[in-house]
């Protein structure tokens, strides 16, 4: 088995970034066609379940809409490097490097395999363009990525925020405070409102219609990221605005960080979508969109940091032994992005016959576990006839195994 086959399956979320570029393509942003092409994805696959081609429009808009209006923003801070978590394989290093920017893209490993080569040579100016695969949930991978940046950083977040569980995007957020207080800088993102700007936008074009199309889009979203959910403590909820906007700015606060909140309708460009629309279609989008707002975040210099540093993780490590049908698994660190690969290639091996029944884990070195952890120890569990044990697993590890649904854990 390829190692990005292992890294596909432990990471599906990869495929949405693939919808992004195909939907920038669609929505004629430059260069997207090029980086297409060089993917083999002219038959737009990541499109496909998308049959409807009004929702594929639709979708189109808030992706041009968001990425050049993050580009300009991104701009506007004045800094120099623009770090983009997660980069995707979007043209956004090209642009920054026609624009005299350093540029340097985090996202999964998957990701910047293919992705960096790719825009690399399409930048045509490799030393200020660089790629780093991380996981955002783990703050020794972000560190040793940006080890060689000098100055403040313009940390951009876009399409990421929503796919995480609510400990994780606690861990990102104080991931992200840290970076800003070595580094300095900001960190610009549209995710907390990243719903209303699609609820926003689908009812300003297409109506009563808009319902059915959105929620085409979500299940397309959750099915190729496989989430439960498009949500957690940072994410705006349409029906209910007031209470989850204060619970996101909390949120912030518990980091010690402050908001300042750009309105979207204000500072978005002109749009090559457009072309697409009737011109009221045009007119009612421009209106819902100064009903958005891009969150500018920095440290809040009058508040008393109030997070601690993350601490260096010990590096992933596993043995495994079997056992009369029973894997018998140590973990130590952190099972995340990163080191899933590790275990699922180790869970392949040990149970390349088909004879496990069932799995014992240490924990009692397991530092985290993220959603990726999560999602590998459950295809475990659906092929073994008994449910897995943990044992030894510290307070905020059996939370997240007991919140995911995993009781056995002693």
């Amino acid at each position: 088995m390829s190692v990005r086959s292992i890294e596909a399956r432990v990471n599906p979320v990869y495929l949405t970034a693939k919808t992004a570029v195909c939907l920038m393509v669609q929505a004629g942003i430059p260069e997207a066609d090029k980086i297409v092409h060089a993917l083999a994805l002219e038959n737009n696959a990541p499109l496909q379940n998308m049959t409807d081609a009004e929702t594929i429009l639709g979708n189109a808009l808030v992706v041009e809409a968001k990425y050049r209006t993050m580009c300009r923003l991104i701009e506007a801070s004045g800094y120099q490097t623009c770090v983009d978590l997660p980069c995707g394989y979007t043209p956004k290093a090209i642009y920054m490097a026609e624009h005299n920017r350093n540029f340097v893209g985090l996202d999964l490993p998957i990701v910047v395999g293919e992705a960096g080569p790719i825009i690399r040579q399409l930048a045509g100016s490799a030393e200020n363009v660089s790629f780093h695969g991380v996981d955002a949930t783990n703050y020794t991978s972000l560190k040793k990525a940006l080890q060689g940046c000098v100055g403040p950083l313009c940390i951009s977040t876009e399409g990421m925020m929503m796919y995480f569980s609510d400990d994780e995007v606690d861990n990102v957020i104080a991931n992200i405070q840290c970076l800003l207080r070595e580094h300095g800088g900001c960190w610009i993102t549209p995710d907390p409102e990243y719903a209303l700007q699609f609820c926003g936008t689908f009812r300003a074009v297409f109506g009563e219609e808009s319902l059915a199309k959105l929620m085409a889009t979500k299940d397309e979203a959750q099915g190729q990221s496989a989430v439960a959910a498009l949500g957690n403590a940072f994410i705006i909820e349409p029906t209910d605005i007031q209470n989850s906007q204060a619970r996101a700015e909390t949120l912030l606060a518990k980091h010690s960080l402050k908001v300042e909140k750009v309105n979207l309708g204000e500072h978005m460009p002109e749009l090559s979508v457009y072309k697409q629309f009737a011109p009221e279609q045009i007119v009612r989008f421009k209106e819902a969109m100064h009903h958005c707002h891009y969150w500018v975040i920095t440290l809040d210099e009058a508040k008393e940091i109030q997070t601690d540093r993350p601490r260096e993780e010990q590096p992933f490590e596993l043995q495994y032994t079997v056992k009369k049908g029973i894997l018998h698994l140590a973990l130590h660190g952190r099972l995340d992005t990163i080191s899933a690969p590790r275990l699922l290639l180790a869970w392949e091996e040990a149970n390349a016959d088909g004879s496990i029944e069932g799995v014992r884990i240490d924990c009692a070195q397991l530092e985290y576990i993220s959603s990726a952890g999560i999602r590998l120890l459950l295809e475990m569990q659906e092929n073994c006839s008994r449910h897995i044990v943990f044992s030894g697993a510290s307070v905020k590890v059996k939370e997240i195994l007991q919140q995911k649904g995993f009781g056995d854990v002693i």
